[in-house]
């Protein structure tokens, strides 16, 4: 999956150099940090459960003061007293009242219940409710039986009464009902390790909630939120889990909702890769647009190559014998779409229903789809825009949001299977946009009166939708010269099914990240960590130090994007270079000396790379030319290295 293939192939500005650089060769080479909407940036430090706090503690105290209070004034009042007001309540019905009296003087035995009169009133409903709850606690118990409020003496199990104001207050005590928490992961989806929580604990996949996906190849940090989970039963899962891990507890009264982020911290080591597959969620997305069920989910299953022997085999059985009992003993669980999409086939008994087995997939993960879709067109409208009119400043006919905060709020949707370098990254500039949809961002035309107030990073372009407006320049015609290619028109987005009715969003043209810090680490072994994780910095372990004469150059980064944005089209920007698998495999000395075959193409690759070919300008680049040609220099390379003479010759 090339970047030239999902639209990927201009730069800021061209004329500035890059360099040649691996991406992602170890998991902790790419550390990914949430940061909230308090701005504070997410790290696992505790495993420590939450203790209250003195505000909590005080309300605690304040309430069961109250309590005890209004036991002691209730245990003051006389029995008959207790009663007149229960009369009273109940319009003096002295039939229904001596019914009452004979209930709570036999305790139960003369008779069982009574049953009140309709009461049409709901709010004299429930006060009776809370009367014989507070003179008659422990003693009688009201309850509604067909419509009607019925008295009948208190009973053990009445203690366990889950609807009891007692466990309200449980919750209320600890500070919410919902128990937040840092998910600490490494090289596993976000999907896949909530579907493992709700496994282990045995609860609806509802309960969890999350601001924002993560990368899945990388060591990345993010709240969750767990509705009524104790911080008890999550960290005592720590033990058993796997390349994950739980911690820094707290109890809140919300839990996240998507789009509940400010942004991400990135730590990111320059010398790796991303994922493998051939097959771009866009073009899954494109099929369901066109309500053609039966093509996305063949899209989804297809095999594929560099995936894996194990995965590979899966999906060559499935395309071969369309058995999904036999495919699922294949297919490891992680890949969500592909399990759900053969369970629905197994339980039907048929293959006959697509569109059943592809909406099997979670409801998040569907709309990742479409969303990359959207992602595919916009890259190409920024790459037309950049190679038409530049970056330096808008032009009449860009399009500005009329609340640029609103584009703040974004609802972060990310595919974690492909990465950056797929088509669910939405960017050829300095930090990119990904899919997502926002709703009540208005944009406007800008004309010749008013194109002077703004600049270049005012300027926005639409995913497509039914509710955005496009560019009344050329590239507003863009867009429908290449979604017609899908068999789709921008301006008919509505959908039979109306889950996949977009309503559209906007992605700002360029971005830039913020607090960047860097350092350059000389290194002897290949592989060797450059980094500390939040894991191992609460193990206690000692930051990796430099070697000053090391064999190897490596650039550590840092910086902050918002929410929606990719840090490797930043790198991409600094690089000039491409991002896609194939490429940035071939860069990867560890893989290079490591073939099983002992070819040595990938070497040739590698090293082709490293000598960076001559800078070639976007306006005489091919479509079908190989975006890593753009590359310069090769940062593993260092004085005292065999290099070609002209890679040599560029880097000095």
């Amino acid at each position: 999956m090339s970047e030239d293939r999902v639209g990927i192939r201009g730069f800021v500005d061209p004329s500035i150099p890059g360099f040649s650089a691996i991406i992602k060769q170890r998991y902790a080479d790419f550390i990914v940090n949430e940061v909230d909407q308090q701005n504070e940036t997410v790290r696992l430090t505790s495993y420590e459960l939450p203790t209250l706090s003195a505000e909590q503690a005080q309300q605690s105290q304040e309430r069961s003061q109250a309590k005890e209070e209004a036991d002691q004034a209730n245990a003051a009042i006389s029995d008959d007293d207790k009663l007149a007001e229960l009369s009273a309540l109940l319009d003096d019905d002295t039939e229904i009242m001596d019914q009452i009296k004979k209930m709570l003087s036999s305790y139960g035995n003369d008779l069982q219940f009574v049953n009140l009169k309709a009461q049409e009133d709901k709010a004299k409903r429930t006060e009776i409710h809370k009367l014989v709850k507070e003179r008659f606690s422990r003693r009688m118990v009201s309850e509604t039986v067909d419509g009607v409020i019925r008295l009948r003496m208190h009973q053990k199990k009445d203690n366990f009464d889950t609807r009891s104001k007692t466990k309200i207050d449980i919750w209320k005590e600890m500070g919410g009902e919902f128990c937040r928490f840092c998910l600490f992961k490494e090289n596993r989806e976000t999907m896949e390790a909530i579907n493992f929580l709700t496994g282990a604990l045995r609860v609806p996949g509802k309960v969890f909630t999350i601001a924002g996906t993560k990368d899945r190849r990388g060591v990345t940090s993010q709240w969750v939120t767990a509705h009524k989970v104790k911080a008890e039963r999550l960290v005592g899962l720590n033990k058993s889990l796997r390349n994950m891990r739980l911690g820094n507890f707290s109890y809140v009264s919300r839990g996240l909702k998507l789009g509940d982020l400010k942004g991400n911290r990135f730590m990111i080591t320059l010398r790796n890769r991303f994922g493998t597959g051939s097959v771009g969620t866009h073009e899954v997305g494109a099929a369901v647009l066109r309500a053609e069920w039966e093509t996305a989910v063949n899209l989804i299953m297809k095999p594929r190559p560099g995936e894996g022997s194990d995965l590979e085999k899966a999906r060559e059985h499935w395309a071969e014998h369309k058995d999904p009992k036999e495919a699922l003993k294949l297919f490891p669980k992680r890949w969500v779409a592909e399990t759900q999409i053969l369970w629905s086939f197994q339980k039907a008994g048929h293959l006959r229903s697509p569109i059943d087995a592809f909406n099997n997939i979670p409801r998040n993960l569907r709309l990742m789809y479409l969303h990359a879709y959207q992602s595919y067109v916009w890259n190409h409208m920024v790459t037309e825009r950049i190679r038409l009119f530049g970056v330096d400043k808008p032009i009449v006919g860009d399009l500005v949001a009329e609340d640029k905060s609103a584009l703040d709020v974004l609802e972060e949707i990310e595919d974690e299977r492909e990465g950056p370098s797929s088509s669910s990254s939405s960017s050829s500039s300095s930090s990119s946009s990904r899919g997502g949809n926002v709703n009540h961002v208005r944009a406007k035309v800008l004309t010749e009166e008013d194109v002077d107030q703004y600049t270049i990073y005012d300027v926005i372009l639409p995913m497509p939708g039914l509710d955005v407006i496009y560019p009344t320049h050329v590239i507003g015609d863009k867009y429908k010269e290449l979604m017609v290619k899908d068999g789709l028109d921008p301006y008919k987005m509505r959908h039979p099914n109306k889950e996949y009715s977009l309503p559209g969003s906007y992605r700002t043209l360029v971005n830039k990240p913020e607090n960047v810090e860097w350092e350059i680490m000389r290194y002897n072994e290949a592989n060797v960590p450059l980094t500390l994780t939040d894991l191992e910095k609460l193990e206690g372990k000692s930051k990796p130090e430099g070697v000053p004469d090391g064999k190897y150059l490596a650039l550590i980064l840092n910086l902050t994007l918002k929410s929606s944005q990719y840090a490797t089209m930043a790198i991409r920007e600094v690089c000039k270079q491409d991002t896609s698998a194939a490429f940035q495999s071939a860069l990867n000395p560890v893989e290079a000396t490591a073939s099983a075959d002992g070819s040595s193409e990938v070497a040739a690759a590698a090293a082709a790379a490293a000598a960076g070919p001559t800078v070639v300008e976007e306006e005489t680049k091919k479509d079908d030319e190989d975006s890593g040609s753009l590359s310069k220099r090769g940062i593993e390379q260092v004085d005292g290295s065999e290099a070609d003479p002209e890679a040599k010759t560029i880097k000095e």
